[in-house]
């Protein structure tokens, strides 16, 4: 069963998951750890007609119900999000394609900062997520996201600015552990955005600006790792805790380096360590957003997808060094997008 929210848009669907025999995969989390397998899970075909056809329409949610999980009663310990053609290869802006959002709700669990009294509370906790700069998810040594057997719903907007009709797969390269291994400790997700738990989106107006959001914490717990999320024209989102005026994390923006993605947004830093930053329940966490962009970016986003240990255990760790929390900007952030942001909305 598919459902659509906004404009109409001709998708077939199906979600097909593949496990895939190879391991050894780079990073915190990787795959030479004992007992990690590693799945990637397809979702689509998604089919859009051309641009100005409906391909490039905006704010088109696909939800699909009972989405295909990389397993079951696991823990998740990396993800690696792409977007493909039929025959494997990255689908991206050089060949008219972008992935505007992909989002999985685990039906199980109620979200943290949204709770059931909005729509995409009621869907059920935000776990995973991706943008078309396609972050890689990854949890410090020893920690995982839970994945039990309830459903899971996925949300995907996928958006077509060439002139011909394209095909395309959304998928998930899954690191995980079967929840029986010992000393995994479980993260809980919190999605912070500047206008959380409606449609993600505000307008920034040109030139250098900042947008905050607030909210008051209802866990105690150690943060771990995460990531944010801007358009085009995004320079980084902060996440302080402004209880106790300690820095969590910084994920940049980074632009010009990989040419496929055409001048737009090509990374986002991703910050992990046993310890970004404490938080007791209470605490007001601040999130800031900055853009910079030569024109005004309709529809933009500031979000952080961060995973906190819970646990009374708040001292003792060692602080995140600078490169860790990115208090200090890596080698892929920086440089100027080619334009403001347009490419999320229809125009090409």
């Amino acid at each position: 069963m598919m459902k659509r929210l906004g404009s109409a848009l001709g998708m077939g669907l199906a979600a097909v998951a593949l496990v895939l025999p190879g391991l050894g995969l780079d990073g915190v989390g990787a795959a030479d750890a004992p007992g990690v397998q590693v799945t990637t899970v397809r979702y689509g075909p998604f089919t859009l007609p051309p641009a100005g056809k409906g391909g490039d329409v905006d704010h088109t949610n696909v939800v699909l119900p009972d989405a295909a999980k990389p397993c079951e009663d696991c823990f998740i310990t990396r993800a690696e999000p792409d977007l493909v053609y039929d025959d494997g290869t990255p689908a991206n802006l050089d060949t008219g394609l972008m992935l505007h959002h992909a989002l999985l709700f685990n039906t199980g669990v109620p979200d943290t900062t949204c709770g059931a009294d909005s729509f995409f509370g009621r869907l059920g906790e935000r776990f995973l997520a991706s943008g078309n700069e396609r972050t890689v998810k990854r949890y410090p040594d020893g920690y995982g996201y839970h994945l039990g057997r309830d459903p899971v719903t996925g949300v995907f907007h996928i958006m077509n600015h060439s002139d011909v009709t394209k095909t395309v797969w959304f998928t998930f390269k899954v690191n995980w552990v079967p929840a029986s291994t010992p000393g995994v400790r479980a993260v809980t997700p919190l999605w912070l955005d500047e206008n959380n738990c409606r449609d993600s989106e505000y307008n920034a107006p040109a030139g250098p600006t900042s947008q905050h959001w607030t909210w008051t914490s209802t866990v105690s717990g150690r943060i771990i790792s995460g990531g944010g999320h801007v358009h085009t024209g995004g320079v980084r989102t902060v996440l302080t805790n402004l209880t106790t005026g300690q820095h969590i994390c910084t994920s940049w923006a980074g632009y010009g380096h990989k040419p496929a993605y055409g001048g737009e947004i090509e990374s986002m830093s991703y910050c992990a360590w046993d310890t970004l930053g404490v938080v007791h329940k209470g605490d007001t966490l601040d999130l800031q957003t900055d853009y910079n962009a030569a024109e005004p970016v309709p529809g933009a986003m500031g979000i952080m997808l961060m995973a906190l240990y819970q646990t009374d255990d708040l001292t003792g760790s060692t602080p995140a060094p600078p490169d860790a929390s990115g208090a200090v900007m890596p080698p892929s952030a920086g440089g100027s997008p080619s334009r403001g942001g347009a490419s999320h909305h229809g125009h090409h």
